[in-house]
């Protein structure tokens, strides 16, 4: 058999999205840790699997060592990349992103599969700019799929909205508070998690669903404090109401 010329990448940004989507795919569904480090190689390494098999179980094993130190490494933050020849610039300020484009982003942020749909929220063409500043297109919901971005871009950018995701967590205690949740097999649950921010959307739009698309470009800031503000409402009502009705039936 040939020899083979094994090129092991040792930075991150000599991986994509896509390679990475790959890995984690079959990570979730494969349990032969033998059968996980031949494919690592194959992925990340762009060695077809069979002729992966003829390696030397050593050789799999340093080429796995040296992927896992480089996949664990927390990269910073680049807010502009270029790929395939189109600058791309990430959100300049996410607080002030539009309620549709949060609900998509932590809609597919939530599963590696659809990462690339994430990230394609997040970074939008630049169109113009000046320095440090710039302006990127307005998000439709159709734009190209990121599986060709640099790594170390890809996940710099999903630690930083996780950061974003959980300060924001703490700013609407009451919207996303876990203490409160329901039994994950109750009712009330399941249906949450089946419809997810189509609830919000709801509640927003005053059932109304000729209003979502106004609705979804209104400021994230805007919808959660309104949501925020009719949820922490209802609550005392209906606690005014228990306790009148307790305060009765002790007379």
């Amino acid at each position: 058999m040939t020899k083979i010329k094994l090129k092991v990448p040792n930075k991150l940004s000599e991986l994509t999205l896509g390679q990475y989507q790959k890995f984690t795919k079959i990570l979730a569904k494969e349990p032969d840790e033998d059968f996980m480090q031949k494919k690592m190689i194959e992925i990340f390494c762009n060695v077809p699997l069979d002729q992966v098999n003829f390696f030397k179980y050593s050789s799999i094993i340093k080429v796995v060592e040296i992927l896992l130190d480089m996949l664990n490494r927390k990269p910073k933050l680049r807010q502009r990349f270029v790929m395939n020849g189109v600058e791309y610039g990430i959100i300049p300020d996410l607080s002030d992103m539009s309620f549709g484009e949060f609900v998509d982003l932590d809609t597919y942020a939530n599963d590696w599969e659809q990462m690339d749909k994430a990230l394609a929220v997040l970074f939008r063409p630049v169109k113009s700019s000046f320095k440090n500043n710039y302006i990127i297109k307005d998000y439709t919901g159709k734009e190209t799929s990121m599986s060709e971005m640099p790594l170390d871009v890809a996940l710099g950018a999903v630690f930083f909205f996780v950061e974003f995701k959980q300060s924001t967590h703490e700013t609407y205690p009451s919207l996303f508070d876990g203490s409160n949740q329901e039994d994950k097999y109750s009712a009330g649950h399941q249906f949450s998690e089946k419809y997810g921010w189509y609830n919000a959307l709801y509640s927003l739009s005053g059932s109304d669903p000729t209003k979502y698309e106004e609705i979804e470009n209104l400021s994230l800031g805007t919808c959660l404090t309104w949501l925020s503000f009719t949820k922490e409402k209802n609550e005392l009502e209906s606690k005014m109401i228990r306790n009148a009705k307790q305060r009765s039936s002790h007379r």
